[in-house]
């Protein structure tokens, strides 16, 4: 991670995902990581509609990259 950490900006949106040291970091609030937990039931309840793009929903921040989640069969 880099020396100096700029905190998240969550005055409007919960999530930030942001790539540091070649690490994935999500950053949330409370409310962002239930957020997160209701997008993956939702998933795991309808694996048919296979990912959620998470910037088509008001909870990422403006700094925040983009981001998908997915769920896969198992093999």
């Amino acid at each position: 991670m880099n020396t100096k950490f700029r905190k998240p900006d969550f005055r409007d949106r919960q999530i930030e995902l942001r790539v540091d040291g070649g690490e994935v970091c999500i950053y949330a609030t409370k409310a962002g990581l239930e957020k997160l937990i209701s997008f993956c039931k939702e998933l795991i309840e309808s694996p048919s509609k296979g990912h959620i793009h998470l910037e088509d929903y008001e909870v990422l921040t403006r700094d925040s990259l983009k981001g998908t989640i997915s769920v896969f069969k198992s093999s």
